[in-house]
């Protein structure tokens, strides 16, 4: 059986549902996006889906800045219940890096990110369960939080819908397919997909599909692991999300009385995995680890109570950066490939700019020459033009 639209996306996690709302909203033609499961049923599911604006890599804080208005009038803008809680975010490192620490907080005043240098004291009245050392040094910004990711997704599919947008579970990309250097569609389980223009918003899927045409996206597929503990009784209001480089961990309120706590570098500390056979569950091992982590940030956790752990994945570029760029050699192929933990940071954006991109062959707003693919020594694609436009905005 063969199907028709004029533009496909593939993958149905935070970035891919957003990408389908805005192109119909954007009156782009016949939208439809195929997910091999079920919407969220990747990392975006599963994600801690922390938002904040003082990221360590200048274009990306000056990104996730225009992002926070929308997941603070979700509603009014994309629909559906409020998605976003405000908890202030508190960044901990060792006082050896003080100088790093210090240029990057300039960086982030210039923009207009509202975040500052705190002591101990003013952290403990942030949170009163958090405590800093003296060789330690701490860094708060005000106006982060995070998103209940589930919902997240629910709402931008909805929206996708309402909008006019095809939304497809169960559908598996098998293969792309090519015809004298375009996209010409796609083989999947039902049949083939013909399409005009393509995106790959695949997650930790990424590295495949290209794979079929020849092209590389160098993008891993790491396991990360997360717990969930519940606050003792006593143990005061709910806290601020920490990102914590000296334990090497994130805590985020969760639902109820429950913390969610996982590892902050999984580059460094978690393997590379298969993404259709990886061990879904948190490591025996691990969880007294990243307990006793977790109280040495906050000595009256000592007594929480363990809820478990899973394990979820996480996509990276070497870099550790995203890439968003056309597939070189491949006109009408697009990828929006290697978030990790930043799908949801960046998720509204992204979705605009890959909008603008498709349907006006620019991004005359947005600066996206730093996720390029070129930056791995991929071979320049003559006909995009959108970075070779957005670096000179």
């Amino acid at each position: 059986m063969s199907h028709t639209c004029d533009i496909l996306i593939v993958g149905g996690g935070v970035l891919g549902v957003s990408i389908a709302f805005h192109l119909a909203q954007r009156r782009a033609g016949r939208v439809v996006l195929v997910e091999k499961a079920y919407l969220g049923a990747g990392a975006s599911g599963k994600s801690p889906a922390l938002i904040y604006q003082a990221h360590r890599h200048a274009p990306t804080a000056a990104l996730a800045r225009r992002c926070l208005p929308v997941y603070e009038h979700f509603s009014d803008l994309i629909g559906g219940p409020p998605v976003f809680w405000r908890t202030g975010m508190i960044q901990m490192t060792d006082r050896r890096d003080a100088t790093e620490w210090d240029a990057r907080l300039a960086r982030h005043l210039a923009l207009g990110i509202d975040v500052r240098r705190i002591d101990e004291q003013e952290m403990m009245e942030v949170d009163p369960n958090a405590r800093l050392t003296e060789d330690e040094l701490a860094l708060f910004e005000r106006e982060a939080g995070y998103v209940e990711p589930v919902l997240t997704v629910a709402s931008f599919a909805e929206a996708a819908r309402r909008a006019g947008a095809d939304l497809r579970e169960g559908v598996e990309v098998r293969a792309l397919l090519a015809d004298k250097g375009k996209i010409g569609g796609v083989e999947t389980n039902e049949g083939t997909y013909v399409c005009g223009r393509l995106v790959l918003a695949t997650g930790a899927w990424a590295e495949h599909l290209p794979k079929s045409v020849k092209l590389e996206v160098p993008v891993e597929a790491h396991r990360v692991q997360a717990a969930l503990f519940r606050r003792p009784a006593g143990s005061g209001r709910r806290g601020a999300v920490f990102a914590d480089f000296v334990q090497g961990l994130y805590v985020r309120p969760a639902q109820g009385d429950l913390l969610h706590v996982g590892e902050l570098t999984p580059l460094q500390s978690d393997e590379v995995v298969d993404p259709d056979s990886y061990d879904e569950a948190a490591a025996g091992e691990w969880l007294p680890s990243i307990r006793q982590r977790l109280i040495r940030r906050c000595p009256a956790m000592y007594c929480c109570y363990g809820r478990g752990g899973y394990a979820l994945l996480s996509a990276h570029a070497p870099d550790g950066l995203p890439i968003l760029d056309r597939l070189p050699g491949l006109e009408g192929a697009f990828c929006a490939a290697g978030f990790g933990s930043e799908n949801f940071l960046l998720a509204p954006l992204v979705g605009q700019a890959m909008s603008q991109w498709i349907v006006d062959n620019s991004v005359a707003d947005v600066d996206l020459s730093p996720y390029a693919l070129a930056r791995f020594g991929a071979e320049e694609n003559p006909s995009n033009e959108a970075s070779a436009d957005a670096s000179k905005a």
